[in-house]
């Protein structure tokens, strides 16, 4: 059962998966660096070039993921709001929170930040319009794929003049990542797998998104990375047909797999089912962009190769 929080940011999530349905085509732009007099301009993953008039020191974050890659950099202690659908790290909740669907401007506003932060995954470009007529710098970080979020942490740690933190963190990632690959790698055929982020409304992740990156990492194939878009609605006809033999979700803790049956009944002869081999992941590891997406590819892999990982072991 998820907790209150975890049902607030999946019930978040699915809306934004209903609004995004007519914005697909959609794609951040580049991030990238340059500088303009005693101004310091980045481009943010929308293409808009952002004028820094000075320190940043009072950050807020609108979007879970653009919270996580702040942390990532070392910019926990700039941290001064965060949505009210943030729930990780810990520390965050002890921090003023606000509204973001609909977006609450004002208590944003009342927080006097230096520098918003976004997610251009999830927020609405339109938004930068704004916090520019109210005055406050926004920047959109881009977590399109992993590699935008490695490139993120990097951009906010510049943003935030912790670059120092942020190389380390990038450097601890990417190590992490290259040992859970060595150990994947001895995967000859990659089990056909699926994910869902509900046991009721079958939203999953398609061509364009970062989770594709996670089952790889995992020696998993993820079968609706083959669908055109970043966020499919999995029909119960499609998943008769791909027959996976595993099904990873955000489920809860205490997630009873019955309950698949229950909102799905044609799915109780499918191999995963059949096979128990039905497995929820905490959503704060796997629903957004950010370092939390490591330990997901690791728990999803470990889940599905505990052979390979015994071997490592011994």
């Amino acid at each position: 059962m998820l907790g209150f929080r975890a049902r607030l940011f999946v019930g978040f999530i699915l809306s934004l998966l209903l609004i995004s349905c007519g914005n697909q085509d959609r794609r951040a732009g580049a991030v990238s660096t340059s500088s303009s007099g005693s101004e310091q301009g980045i481009v943010d993953a929308l293409g808009r070039t952002v004028q820094l008039h000075g320190p940043v020191e009072r950050v807020v974050t609108i979007a879970p993921g653009a919270t996580e890659i702040v942390v990532a950099a070392g910019g926990l202690h700039k941290l001064v709001g965060v949505s009210n659908v943030d729930s990780s790290p810990a520390a965050v909740l002890e921090l003023p929170s606000f509204s973001v669907l609909p977006m609450d401007f004002e208590s944003i506003l009342a927080l006097e930040p230096d520098l918003v932060l976004a997610s251009s995954q999830v927020n609405d470009p339109k938004h930068a319009r704004v916090f520019e007529s109210l005055g406050i710098d926004v920047f959109y970080l881009d977590g399109s794929d992993w590699e935008a979020v490695f490139e993120s942490i990097k951009v906010a740690g510049d943003l935030l003049s912790t670059r120092e933190v942020a190389e380390a963190t990038r450097d601890s990632l990417s190590n992490q990542i290259s040992e859970l690959k060595s150990i994947t790698s001895a995967v000859t055929m990659r089990p056909r797998s699926v994910f869902l982020i509900s046991e009721v409304t079958s939203y999953s992740f398609g061509e364009g998104s970062y989770v594709i990156d996670l089952f790889d990492w995992a020696g998993l194939d993820l079968a609706s990375s083959e669908i055109g878009t970043p966020s499919p609605k999995l029909s119960d006809e499609w998943m008769l047909v791909e027959d996976p033999t595993y099904i990873f979700g955000t489920f809860g803790d205490d997630f009873d797999p019955s309950l698949l049956i229950k909102h799905h009944p044609t799915w109780k002869n499918l191999k995963a089912i059949q096979s128990e081999n039905v497995f929820s992941i905490p959503h704060d590891l796997i629903l957004r962009p950010g370092p939390g997406n490591v330990q997901a590819s690791y728990i999803m892999a470990q889940k599905a190769h505990s052979d390979l990982f015994q071997q490592v072991g011994n």
